[in-house]
């Protein structure tokens, strides 16, 4: 396991972002608002799943790295909200 940083770059709203590590995920959110940046154990022998959603004012820019890598960037549509997984 290496210790990575997790940040998303925005200026306002609320969010949630889970890294998922397992199939019996622990059910705790890595960046919970308002917090934007945490400590994350990444297992670079697997793959982790990521979960986010972002509710915040059509037009809003966010970017969702790790370390710096770019995980998820782009604005907040019309209706106010962005879901989005990947892989890490």
């Amino acid at each position: 396991m290496v210790t990575r940083t997790l940040k998303l770059d925005i200026q306002e709203g609320n969010w949630m972002v889970n890294v998922i590590d397992d199939n019996n995920d622990d059910g705790k959110y890595e960046l919970l608002h308002p917090n934007k940046e945490t400590e994350v154990q990444v297992d670079e022998n697997k793959m982790q799943a990521l979960e986010y959603n972002i509710v915040a004012n059509a037009g809003t820019r966010f970017k969702l790295t790790l370390d710096d890598t770019v995980l998820a960037e782009g604005e907040v549509g019309d209706n106010g909200v962005v879901n989005g997984k990947g892989v890490i």
